[in-house]
């Protein structure tokens, strides 16, 4: 059973679903497409599930906005829609040939597949090329970046094995093994970015915390540091 209801808070309201299910929790979700939505048990009153909303419903709206923001981000699969690409936006132009591939070229992603009005199918195509830069440039840069550090840091460490994955709340770590994994979005950001972010985890070779010795290193090998962190909260 559903019903839909309505909460506010400093000054800004939502629509929520009530939906009771056979549970014993009350949980409140929102979901990918901004749906608020309260699961509660069969024999939760209403009055109770409106009071449950409205003390949360700070955190409700903070997350909506997150969500929606997302979704406002997500650029579309159609013939001239422009997307990113080491921090600049260039345009798709789709053709129809038997297997897909994406050629850039002259500020174009020259994208050809079975289907070109399938979106589902552009946006694998496209996720494929993107992965298979990612792995070039990061290994790249990550040579780059290790070669910015002290020689006693050179020596002392040796160049990690690059994962890249996709990430959603983080744009890279690094394990106590010495493993760096890389948001694979990190592809789409200026490669300042990029480089700040393999820098920030070759410093957790040497301290594996955020304490004064972590952004000592960082400043010593990248004293712009901030501005660079800056950019990625800004464009993200």
């Amino acid at each position: 059973m559903t019903d839909a209801r309505q909460g506010a808070t400093l000054g800004q309201s939502f629509e929520y679903r009530i939906k009771r299910q056979r549970r014993k929790t009350i949980a409140l979700h929102v979901l990918a497409d901004g749906t608020v939505e309260v699961r509660t048990p069969n024999w939760v009153p209403k009055y109770e599930l409106v009071d449950f909303v409205e003390r949360r419903s700070e955190w409700v709206i903070q997350r909506r906005r997150e969500v929606l923001k997302d979704l406002a981000n997500q650029p579309t699969f159609c013939d001239g829609q422009y997307h990113r690409f080491l921090g600049e936006m260039f345009p798709l132009r789709l053709s129809t040939a038997r297997r897909g591939h994406v050629d850039f070229r002259d500020s174009v992603f020259l994208v050809t597949l079975r289907d070109k009005d399938d979106p589902v199918q552009v946006s694998k195509v496209m996720e494929r090329w993107y992965r298979k830069k990612a792995i070039e440039l990061y290994e790249e840069r990550m040579f780059a970046c290790f070669e910015q550090f002290p020689d006693w840091f050179q020596d002392k460490y040796v160049i990690p094995e690059i994962t890249v994955r996709k990430m959603r709340r983080r744009w890279g770590s690094c394990s106590r093994a010495g493993e760096v994994t890389l948001n694979l979005a990190l592809i789409k950001m200026p490669i300042r970015c990029l480089d700040y972010v393999i820098v920030h985890e070759l410093c957790h070779l040497e301290a594996f915390h955020h304490g004064k010795a972590f952004y000592r290193l960082l400043a010593l090998v990248m004293p712009s540091w901030e501005e660079h962190e800056n950019l990625i909260e800004q464009l993200s």
